[in-house]
């Protein structure tokens, strides 16, 4: 128990207890969270040095922090494009990079063709057609491999005519994502797919196709910091070395397929196979392929258009 009702000091004793594992700047940003989250003390509250008004006891906090437990995940939660999302170790923790992602397709996602997109009279999921939006003038969106649901509920929120779709194979993480869902007050039909085995597809064509899909190889797991290779889920994350362009081949293919004409494919990919990705989608013929570098300078997105 850290007994004192400076918000300060409090903030300087809880620093001082990681900074023998997480460095000075991180040491304070996962301060500043754990006391917003607990406390609802702001950065400003502490800067300001304002009253306590109540105690926790951190003992187990910084005893899970000490062993690299992420913070989102001792949380419980984590901010995405403006947004909170439940994460847990069913999901993988949303980085910034992927809202670039999300951005990209706020920017440049096309319209839905005259009529709308078709509904497939066979469906065996359970569809509430009318709770969608109409869908006059939005796009009808597919996030292939959702974990949290971020990608998804925030093209939901933003792009509020879209019908967005999204897949997963754990029925986890797809509780998860239809929380976030309910948490953020967006329409997002989820289903459960195994991707790379025959499903059948309940709505087609689609106007935009994104996703985050795994991407690590097996042998880059020697270089990941251990908040992620201990705690984040390697179904999400890691392919073996002898196809890391698995999941990828299979979304041209799906997408030269499910797509509206110059319908939109974004995928984030692999820094190191950024043309080798491209390459997957020239082979089934789409028009336009780019290699999108991010925030940092580095391959990050592959942007297609059919």
């Amino acid at each position: 128990m850290y007994s004192t009702n400076s918000s300060r000091t409090l903030f300087n004793q809880l620093v001082s207890e990681i900074t023998a594992v997480y460095e000075e700047n991180e040491a304070n940003s996962i301060v500043y969270l754990l006391l917003e989250h607990y406390l609802n003390l702001s950065k400003t509250d502490i800067l300001l040095d304002n009253n306590i008004s109540q105690s926790i006891d951190f003992q187990d906090v910084i005893r899970r922090l000490k062993v690299h437990e992420p913070i989102q995940y001792i949380i419980g939660e984590t901010e995405f494009y403006g947004r909170k999302f439940k994460v847990t170790l069913d999901t993988l923790i949303p980085r910034p990079e992927t809202e670039e992602l999300v951005q990209l397709i706020i920017d440049q996602a096309p319209p839905a063709p005259e009529g709308g997109a078709f509904w497939s009279e066979k469906s065996s999921i359970n569809m509430d057609y009318k709770a969608l939006p109409s869908g006059a003038g939005g796009a009808t969106i597919l996030d292939i491999g959702t974990g949290s649901g971020c990608i998804a509920i925030s093209l939901a929120c933003e792009l509020p005519n879209s019908r967005v779709y999204a897949y997963d194979i754990s029925e986890n993480a797809l509780k998860i994502a239809k929380e976030n869902a309910e948490r953020n007050d967006a329409n997002v039909i989820f289903e459960k797919v195994d991707f790379l085995e025959p499903f059948t597809v309940h709505c087609s064509p689609f106007t935009v196709i994104v996703s985050n899909p795994p991407y690590v190889m097996d042998s880059e797991k020697a270089e990941m910091e251990k908040n992620v290779l201990e705690y984040e889920p390697h179904l999400a994350l890691f392919v073996e070395d002898r196809d890391p362009l698995i999941f990828y081949r299979k979304i041209a293919e799906f997408s030269a397929k499910n797509l509206i004409n110059k319908g939109l494919c974004v995928v984030e990919i692999n820094q190191a196979f950024g043309l080798e990705t491209a390459e997957l989608f020239w082979n089934q013929g789409f028009q336009y392929v780019e290699v999108v570098k991010d925030m940092f300078g580095k391959d990050r997105m592959v942007k297609a258009v059919r």
